[in-house]
């Protein structure tokens, strides 16, 4: 019996050391598949990168592909023009404008939304969605499951969107992984591909004539001041490109699309003469939103704005500090009491260099700071980039960068100067408390 029981005690060890390999195998692969940060030289666009009269051609190219995935629409895009471009702070200023577009829809609206609850906004915009479909306009979309729950608290409005037409699909930051249209038609992806990288981005396209695209979700905390955001309609050339960034990121989640794609990409009445890129993150190292923020710091010469709800990221810390010290004059607006404790706890740990070295840190009280916006001289990019790993690295994400004053100027007069007039300059962490934590924080920024 004795034997027997060292026998036994022995397996038990084995099975146990056996367990503790696959498990440490198994963290040490969902820290790569979700926490590992890859990139690659994605930016500015190569030659060959999709022009605004090229992107029916290469959405059609994608589609015709058996082998794709979500994560495999990364798309370079050209430079190209836009005609209008129109800054919209506040949700009771843009909401009503996004409407009216929405409403004035012939042929088709698509959404691409990370956080579509089931609030007053939410189910409004639902609802406008159903009658348009019943006059015959399609409705696509892509939503995130983390963001918006489709599954369950969202599920009654998603569902009966659903039922009266529109095709949607779900990015599953948590298993399972379908794929395919919601809620009736979709498969189990087994790659689980989407593991832990939410599709945050925000944008409508509308009769491929008009798009919105900027930080802010349909969700009613935009609507009442709880979240301070902007987003931006644009017309011309470009919203071309925004077509083919949504169509393939659809398809790229099962979403099936029609044989003939031109009724999509219209000519524009009038391409504009704006100098204008859209540029993305694209889980998988496609890093050209991220990589074009960073040019566009690096080349302020006489001022840099920033807006930001999280600005955690070491590299484009650095790059805001070099551009103080070479003489650009340097102003960050940011919450003063965000809804990321701990990302606001990490940047204060910065503020005695940005502080020193000439950055004026501006905190807005109030509200929650969530727009994404750069001013770099006369170059404006807006869109969902957060200046944190998550969003440089990790997530999906979309934005504009444009050459043009005129919009720079309206920036300022719209969002800057009333939001710097209303803000205090920001503190230092006072107690030791304070600066304890801001210190760990910022040792974790990466995580954050």
């Amino acid at each position: 019996m004795s034997g027997d029981t060292r026998a036994s005690g022995g397996g038990g060890r084995w099975a146990l050391a056996g367990a503790g390999l696959v498990a440490g195998a198994l963290l040490v692969g969902l820290y790569r598949r979700v926490l590992w940060i890859t990139q690659r030289p994605s930016w500015p666009p190569p030659p060959d990168a999709v022009q605004a009269p090229d992107a029916e051609a290469a959405t059609a190219a994608f589609a015709s592909r058996s082998d794709t995935g979500p994560h495999d629409a990364a798309l370079d895009f050209a430079w190209s023009n836009a005609a209008t471009l129109e800054p919209w702070v506040e949700g009771a200023n843009f909401f009503p404008r996004i409407f009216e577009d929405v409403e004035a829809a012939r042929s088709a609206v698509h959404i691409l939304m990370f956080g579509w609850r089931e609030g007053e906004v939410g189910k409004r915009m639902a609802s406008l969605l159903e009658r348009k479909l019943a006059d015959g306009v399609e409705v696509r979309v892509i939503v995130d499951g983390f963001g918006s729950r489709p599954y369950k608290a969202a599920r009654e409005m998603f569902t009966g969107l659903a039922d009266a037409g529109a095709e949607i699909v779900v990015n599953d930051v948590i298993p399972l992984d379908r794929d395919g249209l919601f809620p009736s038609h979709q498969h189990v992806d087994w790659h689980q591909d989407e593991l832990g990288r939410a599709d945050h981005r925000k944008l409508y396209v509308v009769d491929g004539a008009v798009a919105w695209i900027g930080g802010a979700g349909l969700e009613d905390h935009f609507q009442n001041g709880g979240f301070h955001d902007v987003m931006v309609r644009v017309t011309g050339d470009v919203v071309r490109q925004a077509q083919a960034a949504f169509l393939t990121s659809f398809h790229g989640h099962g979403g099936p699309l029609p044989t003939d794609l031109s009724p999509y990409f219209p000519e524009p009445g009038e391409p504009g003469s704006t100098p204008i890129a859209l540029a993305q993150v694209i889980p998988g190292g496609f890093v050209a939103a991220s990589q074009a923020i960073r040019e566009q710091i690096d080349h302020a010469r006489l001022r840099l704005d920033v807006m930001n709800p999280y600005v955690t990221d070491h590299d484009m810390i650095e790059r805001i500090l070099a551009a103080a010290r070479r003489g650009v004059r340097v102003r960050i607006v940011v919450s003063q009491t965000s809804n990321n404790a701990q990302a606001t706890a990490a940047f204060r740990h910065r503020y005695p260099e940005l502080l020193a070295a000439g950055v004026e840190v501006w905190e807005l009280p109030g509200t929650v700071v969530h727009a994404k916006v750069v001013v770099a001289d006369d170059v404006v990019s807006f869109g969902t980039v957060n200046l944190d790993a998550w969003a440089l690295y990790r997530n999906s994400e979309i934005m504009m960068i444009a050459e043009s004053a005129e919009t720079a100027a309206l920036l300022e007069e719209r969002l800057f100067e009333p939001d710097i007039a209303r803000s205090e300059s920001g503190r230092r962490s006072e107690t030791a408390s304070e600066r304890l934590q801001s210190w760990l924080w910022n040792r974790f920024s990466s995580l954050l």
